[in-house]
């Protein structure tokens, strides 16, 4: 159908053609019988176990005994393991959120489950209302009205402070909840109690599910001492492949900002901000630096999650891979920042594929790759970053802010749906097949890396100045 909606990674398992071997930088242990054999003992699952925990300390420092506690839970009884991670994950939040605040917060976290149960059990019993046929319309409008009317609470008032803390807390979930909503259609749903164990799993508490929701747990659960055994081989590996991506992070940084003297993105775009002049090349040395600190960042951290979520049963696909080699901008996105891609997809892509434009199919598929890219985009990233600066300043000047991040996810949205349309017939040789489209590729990320709100609450033509340091237009 289209890249965009392409639901598949480098992650899956088929089987290769025969090739010449090549130099791994982490062997590929689980093509090893005798070594998947030993993996399914209890000396084995041991040995996995403290080579993991030994590899997450390396990284997390101070979470990873709670981390390695479920996970030998979750290994000793497997026949438990969904409801398990539910435990976990429950136990997780809560912890977090007392540790993190007031009573009020987990407060707040039983107040959304509560919600989420009342919508899922509303739309499993009531299949023909317009909630269970329409879920994800329901769940976003039913959003949006709450927002606007604790808006217009008078400000400071206690009542909106709890409707605000509670809407911000809804909004951390309301990906999770989404995606429960939509598999109320499976034929083979899982009760409340296990969609529970999806809601921001132990694992990884992001806004973003890593991986998706309770339906796609269910198909990459291992089934099988041998399929877990695997699982958990490949969980070790990625872990230890993310602890080489977070030295080459911590390494970048070390060398770019501490050795050459080179400014932070973020600093130097707050002195483009009041009109400071510098080179364009510290501007692009800097932009470039913050494109590929980011890159590793959210490499290392997708790594961590998934890996821990193979070590708990679920052979679930990589978050990021090899994004530099992807040759179109709609490649690219689909290796950079696969989950968030899967929920743009999800949530917005096949409902406006599936509903308009059907005779006319280039537009019906550009149209349903712009509502998810910008339209999608624009909206989940505001319910999920944007409601404490809501709260603070309040909407209609949190929406003014906002105007940037539009920008970038309208050229982000037209880049993408471009890219699908060209449909491009890849060019032979290293040099204009690969190097050239990939330079192309990474250009146009940087150049839109410009206007995303990771510096912070920006005026659009503060992004538009440091664009100009770039182009040397001061």
């Amino acid at each position: 159908m289209s890249l965009l909606a392409a639901t598949s990674n480098a992650g899956v398992a088929v089987r290769p053609l025969p090739t010449p071997p090549k130099f791994c930088l982490i062997p590929r242990l689980e093509t090893y019988p005798s070594v998947v054999s030993f993996c399914q003992t209890t000396p084995g699952k041991i040995l996995l176990l403290l080579v993991f925990g030994i590899e997450l300390a390396a990284i997390t420092h101070w979470s990873y005994l709670p981390v390695l506690l479920s996970l030998s839970l979750i290994t000793a009884f497997p026949s438990q393991r969904r409801l398990l991670v539910t435990c976990c994950t429950l136990a997780f939040a809560f912890a977090k959120s007392w540790r993190a605040g007031p009573i009020s917060n987990a407060v707040d976290i039983a107040l959304v489950c509560a919600l989420a149960a009342l919508l899922f059990s509303a739309a499993v019993r009531f299949p023909r209302s317009f909630l269970a046929r329409r879920p994800l319309l329901c769940l976003f409008a039913s959003f949006a009205v709450a927002l606007l009317l604790v808006s217009f609470l008078p400000a400071g008032n206690r009542l909106q402070i709890t409707l605000w803390n509670f809407l911000i807390v809804l909004g951390c979930y309301i990906a999770a909840i989404g995606y429960s909503l939509l598999d109320t259609h499976s034929k083979n749903r899982d009760d409340f109690v296990l969609q529970l164990g999806t809601y921001r799993p132990f694992w990884g508490t992001t806004v973003i599910p890593y991986p998706k929701g309770s339906a796609y747990l269910r198909r990459v659960e291992a089934k099988t001492p041998q399929a877990l055994a695997i699982s958990q081989i490949k969980g070790v590996k990625l872990l230890a492949w993310s602890l080489v991506l977070f030295f080459l992070w911590r390494t970048l940084i070390r060398i770019v900002h501490v050795h050459f003297s080179i400014p932070s993105y973020a600093d130097l775009f707050a002195l483009s901000a009041t009109r400071a002049s510098f080179p364009c090349w510290l501007a692009w040395t800097a932009l470039i630096s913050a494109f590929f600190e980011k890159l590793l960042r959210l490499s290392y951290l997708g790594h961590q999650y998934i890996a821990i979520c193979r070590m708990a049963g679920f052979l679930a696909l990589r978050n990021t891979y090899r994004p530099l080699e992807s040759r179109t901008i709609a490649e690219f996105w689909n290796r950079y920042y696969y989950y968030y891609k899967e929920l743009l997809v999800d949530f917005f892509f096949y409902p406006t594929f599936m509903r308009y434009f059907k005779s006319r199919p280039r537009l019906r598929l550009f149209a349903a790759t712009f509502a998810a890219a910008c339209l999608g985009n624009a909206l989940l990233h505001f319910i999920t970053g944007y409601l404490e600066f809501a709260q603070q300043f309040g909407i209609w000047n949190t929406l003014l802010d906002f105007r940037s991040y539009l920008i970038y996810s309208t050229g982000l949205g037209l880049g993408i749906g471009i890219s699908q349309l060209r449909n491009a017939q890849p060019k032979r040789g290293w040099l204009r097949g690969r190097l050239v489209p990939a330079l192309c590729v990474i250009s146009f990320f940087c150049l839109l890396f410009v206007f995303d709100n990771d510096v912070g609450m920006y005026a659009p033509a503060d992004h538009l100045r440091f664009l100009g340091h770039l182009l040397n237009l001061r």
